[in-house]
Order: structure tokens, then sequence, then C-alpha cells
């Protein structure tokens, strides 16, 4: 599977840069330091090109907040399950921090 997120309409697709993420192992889209111009509705567009397959998610609302008061503390996870992948082959493995 390979996963894409649109921004409001087909086909802005969401440009990857140093805050926005997508995981190609669960599909989800992280955004790091939100900023006015995230504003908007967000689709997830997952396509397979061994049966030549795509769809799409429901748009979800994202509404960046200008409360600064909100500080949210770090969110460290130790916890990891188990992980098995065949010999030669290749694994990939995602750690995320977040807070600020």
């Amino acid at each position: 599977l390979s996963y894409r997120w649109l921004l409001n309409e087909f086909p802005v697709f969401i440009a990857l840069d140093k805050r926005r993420f997508v995981s190609q192992t669960n599909g989800n889209l992280y955004i790091a330091n939100v900023e006015a111009s995230d504003k908007g509705n967000y689709s997830c567009f997952v396509s397979s090109p061994s049966i030549t397959k795509s769809v799409f998610s429901k748009f979800i609302p994202l509404i960046p907040q200008s409360d600064r008061a909100k500080v949210y503390p770090a969110d460290i996870n130790v916890k990891f399950k188990d992980t098995y992948a065949l010999l030669g082959q290749n694994v990939t493995l995602e750690c995320f921090a977040l807070g600020k």
C-alpha cells in the first residue's frame, strides 16, 4: 500500500517537508509545529499498485488553535511491540516523540 494525504481537494497532495511526514507503515500524517496555513480538510489517499485500486478517506478538518497558554508535556512511549522480520528482508522501525 502507498499512503498520501490531500488538502481540501483532489489533486492537492500534501508536500512532505521538515514539518510533515506520512508513515508508510500505518498511513498517519504527522505535522510538527502546526501553522495557520495547515488549516483545512485532510483526506487520506491509499493506493495499491498490485491490484490497481485507490481509496479516499472522508475529509478530516484541522483547525489550528492560537491559544499559546496550552502547553502539552512531552509524550515519550518506551513500550514497543515485538517486531519480527524474515532474514534477508528489510524492516522499518518508527519512533515519534511528541510535545513541546
